[in-house]
């Protein structure tokens, strides 16, 4: 499904006019330590194209350049920060808690101007062409956001296409000259890999000056590992099992998911053990594969001990967590068995 056909659904739904409410930082982001008077506007319950609410946990500081960036009246904003760090989950919960419709767009190599914006398209009943807008012309015309994600996929040409929208600026649209004026509350998202990251691959595009320069920026890290870990307790206590077990497989799993990590980015040279390891490993391990794979270490530790097997829970259950190459695989392996204190073959 491509980016247009998305707003096209939405468009069909899209018929109640955003009401705004103000909601308090510390209870909204689940965060004490922020004053209780500070607020920030978002819009009342009940409209579509709202991300669905699911366990997380925010960063302050990652939080606090999100809401700047909101409450300031700018734009656009660029996430970058190596895959799997989090940019679309931030957003996406972020949006979540403040009842904001976004429209969200997987971009790519083929993703084009016209999709972003608009075009005409057979109508399936008349066969008459209609115009459909884009989720990009559909943010600016309800008021609310749109997150391209994986932006310097995109060829630079089309990604200037809609550097005017990107300002706030109003514009003709050529095919019906219906002139489009952005709404205040409206906002652009867009995520991509560092440029500097071991992961920038083939088909990423660096985007001219002038288009850059429309975007307000924020690097995204992983999580801190305490705020990572209580994520991954939270997550595995709403599937009821119990806190202790919970906290005892997502201590190790975050342990080893930064060893990773930290050998992705070549940093902590000195440590032996992951400079030997550090060649093998080809991407880093997201949160969510790590969650990922802490409900599986427990489920299959309780299997293994249920049939008295002498086989480790948290080295099975990453194979099926977590797609890597095989001498990814040997490495990581080894690291489960240097954070665990066990091997593969004894039960966990």
């Amino acid at each position: 499904m491509d980016a247009t056909t998305q707003t096209t659904q939405a468009a069909a739904t899209s018929t109640v006019e955003p009401k705004t409410k103000m909601y308090r930082l510390r209870e909204t982001f689940n965060l004490p330590d922020v004053p209780e008077a500070a607020e920030i506007p978002g819009f009342e319950p009940g409209l579509p194209g709202v991300p669905k609410v699911k366990p997380y946990v925010f960063d302050k500081e990652r939080l606090r350049q999100l809401t700047m960036f909101y409450i300031g009246g700018f734009r656009a904003l660029m996430l970058e920060g190596d895959p799997s760090a989090g940019k679309t989950s931030f957003v996406d919960q972020f949006h979540a808690r403040m009842n904001i419709p976004l429209h969200k767009v997987p971009c790519s190599a083929s993703t084009t101007a016209q999709q972003l914006i608009g075009q005409f398209l057979p109508n399936p009943e008349t066969g008459k062409l209609v115009w459909i807008p884009g989720p990009v012309t559909r943010a600016a015309l309800d008021g609310t956001s749109v997150l391209l994600d994986e932006w310097n996929l995109v060829d630079p040409g089309e990604a200037g296409g809609v550097n005017m929208l990107l300002e706030g600026y109003s514009w003709t649209i050529p095919e019906t000259g219906e002139i489009i004026v952005p709404k205040r509350t409206t906002r652009f998202f867009a995520t991509q890999n560092a440029a500097d990251s071991k992961a920038l691959v083939a088909g990423r595009n660096l985007h001219d000056v002038a288009s850059e320069d429309r975007w307000s920026y924020m690097e995204v890290d992983f999580l801190d590992p305490v705020l990572e870990q209580n994520l991954i307790v939270n997550e595995l206590v709403e599937g009821r099992i119990p806190q202790q077990l919970a906290t005892h497989f997502a201590q190790i799993c975050v342990q080893v998911a930064n060893k990773v990590r930290r050998a992705f980015r070549g940093e902590d040279e000195t440590d032996p053990q992951l400079v030997a390891l550090a060649d093998a490993i080809d991407k880093p391990l997201s949160t969510r594969a790590v969650s990922r794979w802490a409900k599986y270490a427990v489920m299959y530790t309780g299997v293994f001990k249920a049939n008295k097997e002498q086989r480790s829970g948290l080295h099975y259950g990453i194979r099926q967590a977590v797609r890597m190459s095989p001498t990814m695989a040997m490495a990581v392996n080894d690291m489960i068995t240097i954070v665990a204190g066990f091997d593969e073959r004894t039960a966990s």
